[in-house]
């Protein structure tokens, strides 16, 4: 069974849960983040090292890097997936940002999933394949300092909603998840010097608990199962319910 997910930002708390939860479903892996993973033994599970700001802008590094991927899917080919990931979150005042700040923001969270997309459009369509975008609650409710990653998350849910209306015809299906917070240690390191700031945080969630990547894996991994095309062009929420409070706590 020849069944093929391509994973980018695979070396971060929520690319390696999706990692391990494809893995464990029988899916060969393609993961691309341009730090190595180096901890993953499974034969099952192939790593690919690019700079996706650099994919986005430039056309010759794109080809080859999507060369790369291509040599190592099968001819037949049953199943495939695209979930896009990887993420560049860059949290500055207004006064301290910069052109490249969006430049980056908008390359990797943006612009590189949409060329991923056009670069493995026939696998995608000749298996009725699934691409997800994750996206972010701060698409939609954000914060101070976060202009360049809040809006090149909604930019990324437009462009979910853009594709939908191309590919569903096509037999591919296009969705875009929005978690909130979830339970990385990225994010936990950031509380490390205020750990009660944490528990608020988690509280303030009526569901009580903030997600963890293996349940957010879990979720991306039940979409991507749905079959018959009629779930796509959606935004789907994974927030605790935290999307109906009017803020969060600072």
């Amino acid at each position: 069974m020849s069944k093929f997910v391509v994973i980018t930002g695979s070396c971060g708390g929520i690319g390696r849960a999706l990692v391990e939860t494809y893995l464990k479903a029988n899916y060969s892996v393609i993961g691309l983040d341009r730090l190595a993973l180096g901890t993953n033994s499974n034969d099952n599970f192939i790593e690919i090292n690019p700079d996706l700001e650099e994919f986005s802008k430039n056309k010759r590094y794109r080809e080859k890097i999507l060369d790369q991927i291509k040599s190592l899917l099968p001819n037949e080919l049953e199943e495939f997936i695209l979930i896009n990931n990887a993420a560049e979150q860059i949290l500055k005042n207004i006064a301290d940002m910069n052109w490249q700040d969006w430049q980056s923001s908008f390359a990797v969270n943006t612009i590189a999933p949409f060329f991923l997309v056009q670069g493995l459009i026939e696998e995608l369509k000749k298996t009725h394949g699934h691409i997800i975008n994750i996206s972010s609650i701060h698409s939609k409710q954000t914060k101070a300092n976060f202009s360049c990653y809040a809006a090149s998350k909604a930019a990324l849910e437009a462009l979910t909603r853009s594709l939908a209306l191309e590919l569903s015809v096509k037999g591919v299906s296009v969705n875009a998840i929005a978690p909130a917070a979830i339970a990385t240690q990225m994010l936990k390191d950031g509380f490390a010097e205020a750990p009660e700031k944490l528990k608020e945080l988690e509280s303030y969630h009526p569901a009580g608990i903030i997600g963890s990547p293996e349940q957010l894996a879990i979720f991306v991994k039940s979409v991507t199962e749905q079959r018959g095309g009629f779930l796509t062009g959606s935004v789907l929420e994974f927030n605790g319910g935290i999307a109906g409070r009017l803020h969060d706590p600072s």
